[in-house]
């Protein structure tokens, strides 16, 4: 090991930042040095990363709750690391038609529309702007003359091209036009909201505008009590410690939150002893099904993992035991409910027993069924 790499390990050791590729979501460790070159007036950032990480220039990347644009990738000086400058970017382009939607991009001088910026990048004459993204499947379904809203301001796409990676994108402010845009956030939900320390879920959060999908959104998740749970950046859920908590996604561009209901986290008691629990029913109806919701307990907690099988005893019938057992049918739905449900008014004044079981921890739930007439 050089000289190099052991300053180049003690840094990333004493720094590292882990960074997401928005296009393909993988992530690499990197960090970060205040630019202090002639593009440092424009919030530059110089990233320095390992030569083998999932980055080239033109690349856009999520950190901290922002975007970023990697404006260049430096010729390799060494076998050790790359270096880049980043700008975080301050556009986003939803085309008016929605066929480009959450696009991150970067336009400089945007509070002058007339004005000429003195920049290897960015370009503004008599109302035009060029912006930058990056040059991939997004950028590839802008065309000429589509219109999107951004800085207050109503723009016209009137070029593109594109260069080592980087997509140009000359823009025209043009008649203000107001577009209906609704944006919206769904949540998936929690499964389970009794839990233990060091269990796990996750959650998902999915954008949208106008229904349609933003694939681009940046999302960050947090948790109300990050001692009692922590959630990472993907939602997964780790549940640490006895309190109560819940989670938040919001999606950054537009401000716009979603929480889950809230999660008990509980040890498990001394007394860990499991039963189980089925909704109470004394009659059914012939020929009409009875849902029942049936889970088992350990410790007084739910506890899902704990299997519940289901059969039917004691049916009042003196002759044909069996044939008669078969007219009352046990269906599980696969949602911790069962329907129960007695064939034939035949069966009328029949009784049975439901028994809710199970074998490896000898508990049941017994109790006696009557078959009644609907009228």
């Amino acid at each position: 090991m050089n000289v190099l790499e052991d300053m180049f390990n003690e840094a990333m050791q004493r720094e590292r930042k882990e960074v997401t590729v928005l296009s393909s979501g993988e992530k690499f460790n990197c960090f970060f040095r205040k630019s202090n070159d002639t593009i440092n007036n424009r919030d530059t950032m110089i990233m320095y990363y390992r030569v083998d990480a999932p980055v080239k220039m033109g690349t856009l990347l999520c950190f901290g709750g922002n975007t970023y644009l990697t404006l260049n990738k430096e010729t390799a000086e060494n076998d050790i690391y790359y270096k880049s400058a980043v700008i975080k970017t301050n556009g986003i382009a939803n085309t008016h038609n929605l066929s480009v939607i959450g696009l991150p991009f970067y336009g400089d001088g945007i509070n002058n529309a007339t004005a000429t910026a003195n920049s290897n990048f960015i370009t503004m004459i008599d109302g035009n702007i060029e912006v930058l993204t990056e040059d991939g499947e997004l950028a590839s379904k802008l065309n000429v003359n589509d219109k999107l809203n951004e800085w207050g301001r109503t723009w016209q796409v009137t070029n593109l091209f594109h260069v080592d990676g980087i997509c140009h994108i000359i823009l025209e402010v043009v008649a203000d036009v107001t577009p209906t845009f609704e944006y919206t956030l769904e949540l998936s939900a929690l499964d389970v909201f009794n839990v233990s320390p060091e269990d796990t879920a996750s959650i998902t959060a999915t954008a949208y505008i106008n229904g349609n999908e933003v694939e681009t959104a940046m999302i960050v998740y947090s948790s109300s009590n990050t001692e009692v749970a922590t959630i990472d950046s993907e939602g997964n859920i780790t549940y640490l410690a006895d309190g109560e908590v819940y989670f938040t996604a919001e999606w950054t561009e537009h401000n716009i939150t979603k929480s889950t209901g809230t999660v008990t986290v509980a040890s498990m008691p001394e007394d860990d002893s499991v039963t189980i629990f089925v909704t109470p029913c004394d009659e059914v109806c012939f020929d009409f099904e009875e849902t029942l919701t049936y889970y088992a307990c350990r410790g007084g907690v739910r506890d899902d993992t704990i299997p519940v099988s289901f059969k039917v005893e004691n049916l009042n019938v003196t002759t044909n035991y069996n044939t008669w057992l078969k007219k009352i049918v046990i269906t599980d739905n696969g949602n911790n409910t069962i329907d129960v449900l007695a064939k034939g008014s035949t069966m009328l004044g029949k009784t049975f027993d439901l028994v809710a079981y199970n074998d490896e921890f000898e508990v049941e739930n017994r109790q006696k069924i009557k078959v009644v007439s609907l009228f």
